[in-house]
């Protein structure tokens, strides 16, 4: 009987007393796992009906379709007890007037009904220890008892020439087990989230005001297939309205257009699925036009069929079409498919307009092809996420997107977990994105033993959920160009039912690769797509000899927090070897939703800042964006578009005077960019000059570059830059647009041999503080801690409250250094730079011309290291500063940082500085900060990440300087260095021993946010040798990369600088050469 009741037809619909309509056996059916829907409508191509060709061809849904949307304000009961649901709510005589009102689309928890929740790999409905949740997942079961439930009500007027059509209800994406009622009679019922819900209600609307309620339960058994990272939120979370058709309708199409084996002709196959759902015989006729970008016709034909009454007949056609014009991602080329019928007479009864590709994509020779060609994957994962409306996304949302991801050269778009809505499709084939389309199947809950009580992927038992789901993302889909590989689903284990989807997948449509993550190397999957490999493992991967299929990583480079480090590693990798085809970010943006606290400030809030205690919660796991949640860029997605570019500058050969330019696109001239270099020295431009490329897909050529000046003068350090930008306006990328750019070192700068100043430097002991002064300025040390406790020039005082250089190792613990427990691992070092500084010695050597050397030595016993610092100063106030450091300790940890840190007064208002910039970068994230001459207010330096870390860095710096009212302070290094600068002290960015990402909401939960750190009264300098990497693999447990590692253990660095005190308005340059 419930196999029967799922595929009810609409003329059953008011004869199927048993599911859906007795309240009593509500809980049962949403804890039956062979009960997908109720009444549900099979399901096929998107797609929108007009009443005729030019209403079609301009999409005039107000006009020229039958087409009534219900989104809008519903009435609305909310209770957190299922059993304290309303039992009458679909009668129209209902009393709703104590009922409040809902946004539809829209999520309950984000309108104040219910909590959101986020956890990642666990159930939002289980926690153990708190009786209103389950204790363990136990499918199909969930709570009963607390089982928060939406009832849903509002009034339409059916327009009046609608009378005598087909009428469908459409939902197209409920989250939640729904119950839907109309005029009292019960319509449907689904489960599953993400795809359309639509249901035939001909049999009981009737002509004028039409009541539409639903009921909705959060927890059913369906989530145990949703169990994705990320928010769990409930309710309509895309668009619901009505559509009509005639009573023989078009129910489904399907194009197919692949080339012939020259991929230059399109071969066009067309197979329509016509419904007769009279009472009687129809005769008519079927017929497709194929227009191309010109507005001409390319193709056309038309046939007569005959359908019996209540049946439903396919037609099909076919044609050759020569010289086409290709769809890829850099070429989405598109014509638009017009399918007709008609009557005997000939009179149009509703056209569907579809916009369609041609294009091929297969596997040969080990590599993922498009249209004959490899292609490189520089994806991202994108879930469906707002930080105020949580799972609705407007167009103008996804247009925001769709530019950064053009701007930012994303050619990719992994579905994360589940299919997006269908206007996503469409603006994918329209601006150019591959996508790879996953199934709303995410069981990770329930861990990946094939052992009954695992995986619900080897369970067969739930097969006709896995088909279920599967079926209605390709019958959707399938006609995109845009989608060039389809997804079993996500961290669902495999086994049978994966077995099986794969087999059904690949009868069906044999024209997509099939891909999926759990499958591994098994034989369920045509292109091997891991999870997190690090740039060394995929390598190992391309050169073993067994490997035979393509590899792409469906994730990699997890961006949680201030991350994304070698990240240009793992593209350097992947361009070395034909085998490795690219990967998804992941993901795309922080999954933040703004929130006010108690004093009226807006932040970001992830899981655990909602609910009671005992809330499941995965704390910031959410936060692994590119960009904010607003769409703001980070410098993170700077580097990522700086890495993805497709036009690659190398070799410059300063006595030749040429350039090799690399055209990495696959389908794209070079001759659409307009090309120029600019040479700087010392970060200023010296000459520019522009150059010609004409270069077709993955060739390279050397270019010669006319109009180069000399680039000899050893006192100056010598850069080329190369850009390429639009010539022509393309969707998102404005005439002029920096599509690439490249810095290369030329030569450095030799520095020139200090001159030292020949003034007096006195010296005065009072008690525990010594005092050196000459002509402006004077120095104080404290004997006891060896700091510099005054540092004055021309009255102006540069250290704040005697908090002078002293050694620093810790850094504000990131996301990803809390993955592997940076705190315990090398919290030995934060209890060094903690430590009161105490010198061991302190001693003075007055040098010639009178200059003076104070040494300083510093122990550090948990570490066995020491520091020595030697400061020397001279008679116009310059403070040559020289460090060594030495860990003796074979078993000491690697080290966050190794610097000095000082703070000033905050007086100091004003960076500028010589090194790599704008935007903060770190020795594993700088490929696209290139050398220059920056300047910045010093309050507007701080990055804000969601929850407060270490931001702000800069490297590869030869000097910098501090502006204040009155005076600057020029630091110059002696060999490159690294600083922080902040109105912000490191303390406010370091959330302790652990992040917020306990499994369960505490009681009093202690979590950071981006509105928790307040700028002080004070610059907090820190001046670095090094600062290790971001890390980019993953957040939980791996490390930085060796190479952008500090490890001591034993060994000795040593770095040195310059203090110069200068006016305001100095010339830095001119000071730089004396020091």
């Amino acid at each position: 009987m419930k196999n029967i009741v799922l595929f009810l037809s609409a003329a059953c619909l008011l004869s199927a007393p048993i599911f859906g309509q007795q309240q009593e056996n509500r809980f049962a059916e949403i804890t039956d796992p062979q009960l997908l829907s109720i009444n549900k409508l099979p399901p096929h191509a998107s797609f929108t009906s007009y009443i005729d060709e030019t209403s079609a061809l301009n999409k005039d849904k107000a006009n020229g379709s039958f087409y009534l949307p219900l989104n809008g304000t519903w009435k609305f009961h909310y209770t957190e007890k299922f059993k304290e649901r309303p039992m009458n709510f679909m009668e129209p005589d209902f009393n709703t007037a104590d009922w409040k009102e809902i946004k539809v689309p829209g999520n309950w928890e984000l309108q104040g009904f219910g909590d959101p929740i986020y956890v990642n790999v666990g159930y939002e409905f289980v926690s153990p220890g708190f009786d209103k949740y389950l204790q363990e997942p136990n499918p199909p079961m969930v709570p009963e008892a607390w089982n928060p439930t939406g009832t849903y009500r509002r009034d339409f007027a059916l327009p009046a020439n609608w009378k005598g059509k087909r009428i469908f209800l459409s939902a197209d994406a409920v989250k939640g087990a729904a119950y839907f009622y109309l005029n009292g009679e019960f319509i449907g019922m689904s489960k599953a989230g993400k795809v359309p819900v639509q249901f035939d209600i001909t049999p009981v609307v009737k002509p004028g005001e039409n009541t539409l309620a639903v009921q909705m339960h959060r927890f059913s058994d369906a989530n145990y297939f949703e169990g994705q990272d990320f928010w769990r939120l409930t309710g309509f979370e895309r668009d619901v309205y009505l559509y009509a058709q005639p009573q023989t309708r078009i129910a489904d199409f399907e194009a197919q257009t692949p080339l012939d084996s020259s991929f230059k002709n399109g071969v066009f196959k067309l197979d329509v699925k016509v419904q007769n759902d009279e009472v009687k015989a129809r005769s008519i006729s079927v017929s497709y036009r194929l227009i191309d970008h010109a507005e001409q016709t390319v193709a056309h034909g038309e046939k007569a069929i005959k359908l019996d009454k209540n049946s439903s007949q396919s037609v099909s056609f076919a044609e050759t079409i020569n010289d086409v014009k290709a769809w890829t991602a850099e070429t989405p080329n598109l014509y638009t498919l017009l399918i007709s019928t008609a009557d005997e007479t000939g009179k149009i009864e509703e056209c569907i307009p579809s916009r369609i590709g041609f294009r091929t994509v297969e596997i040969k020779n080990k590599q993922l092809l498009v249209n004959g060609q490899p292609i490189l994957v520089k994806g991202v994962n994108v879930h469906e996420h707002d930080p105020l409306t949580g799972h609705y996304i407007t167009e103008e949302t996804m247009l925001k997107d769709f530019e950064l991801w053009k701007k930012y050269n994303v050619n990719t778009v992994r579905t994360c977990h589940y299919p997006q809505q269908k206007r996503f499709y469409e603006l994918c084939d329209e601006y150019g994105f591959y996508v790879i389309d996953e199934a709303n199947i995410e069981t990770h809950g329930m861990g990946y033993s094939l052992q009954a009580g695992g995986s619900l992927g080897n369970n067969p038992l739930y097969l006709p959920a896995h088909l279920d789901r599967l079926k209605d993302m390709v019958e959707r889909d399938k006609n995109h160009p845009s989608i060039i590989t389809w997804s079993l689903g996500n961290e669902a284990g495999n086994g049978y039912c994966f077995y099986e989807t794969y087999l059904w997948l690949k009868q069906r449509d044999p024209s997509r690769p099939v891909q999926y993550e759990r499958a591994e190397h098994e034989w369920n999957t045509d292109i091997v797509c891991p999870m997190y490999i690090s740039p060394k493992g995929i390598e190992a991967y391309a050169l073993n000899p067994k490997s035979h299929r393509p590899l792409i990583l469906c994730e990699y480079a997890h961006a949680m927090g201030n991350s994304l480090g070698n990240f240009q590693d793992y593209w350097d990798i992947i361009e070395k070897y034909d085998l490795l085809q690219g990967g998804c970010i992941w993901d795309w943006v922080d999954q933040g939703l703004e929130k006010t606290n108690e004093k009226g400030e807006k932040f970001w809030a992830y899981g655990g800042d909602y609910g009671d205690t005992g809330t499941p919660s995965d704390g910031d796991f959410c936060i692994n964006g590119i960009v904010y949640p607003d769409r703001k860029i980070k410098p993170q997605t700077i580097e990522m578009g700086k890495v993805y570019q497709n036009i690659k500058f190398k070799n410059f050969d300063r006595t030749k005077g040429t350039i090799d330019v690399q055209n990495e696109f696959f389908f794209t001239d070079l001759d659409k960019y307009d090309f120029a270099y600019a040479v700087k020295g010392n970060g200023k431009v010296l000459k520019t000059g522009k150059f010609t490329v004409s270069l077709r897909p993955r060739q390279k050529c050397t270019v010669a570059l006319s109009g180069l000046p000399n680039m000899d003068k050893e006192t100056v350090d010598y850069q080329i830059e190369f850009e390429a930008r639009q010539k022509k306006a393309e969707p998102f990328l404005p005439q002029g647009y920096v599509v690439a750019r490249e810095q290369i070192s030329v030569k450095p700068a030799i520095k020139p041999v200090a001159k030292p100043d020949q003034g007096v430097v006195a010296q005065t002991d009072n008690g525990d503080k010594t005092i050196f002064s000459g002509k402006n300025f004077s120095v104080t040390f404290d004997k006891n801690s060896g700091l510099i406790t005054s540092y004055r020039y021309k009255g102006t005082e540069y250290i704040l409250d005697g908090f002078g250089l002293r050694p620093a190792f810790w850094r504000a613990p990131l996301d990803n250094d809390y993955g592997y427990n940076s705190p315990k691992l090398l919290g030995k070092w934060k209890e060094a730079s903690q430590q009161p500084p105490v010198a061991r010695s302190f001693s003075i050597d007055k040098k010639e011309n009178d200059n003076v050397r104070v040494v300083c030595r510093y122990l550090y016993p948990q570490t066995r290291s020491e520091w020595e610092i030697s400061y020397t100063i001279f008679g116009n106030g310059v403070i040559k500063v020289d460090n060594t450091f030495e860990v003796s300790d074979l078993q000491a940890p690697m080290i966050p940082r190794v610097g000095l840190r000082m703070q000033l007064p905050d007086s100091f208002t004003r960076l500028e500085y010589y090194g790599r910039g704008p935007w903060e970068n770190y020795i594993d994230r700088r490929t696209s900060c290139f050398i220059g001459r920056y300047e910045a207010n010093i309050a507007d330096l701080y990055e804000p990440y969601v929850r407060p870390q270490e931001n702000n860095h800069r490297t590869d710096v030869s000097w910098f300087a501090l502006t204040g009212k009155k005076n600057a302070l020029l630091i110059v290094a002696d060999s490159l260095l690294e600083f922080n600068v902040s109105n912000y002290p490191l303390e406010s960015f370091d959330s302790g021993e652990r992040r917020d990402d306990g499994r369960q909401r505490p009681e009093n939960p202690q979590q950071r946010h981006n509105c928790d750190p307040k700028p002080a009264e004070l610059v907090d300098l820190f001046i670095d040798y090094r600062m290790m990497g971001v890390g980019g693999d993953h957040s939980w447990g791996a490390q930085p990369h060796e190479e952008y590692q500090i490890n001591l253990a034993p060994g000795k660095i040593s770095y040195g600088f310059s203090l110069i005190p200068l006016d305001k308005n100095a010339n830095f340059e001119k000071a730089i050469k004396q020091y």
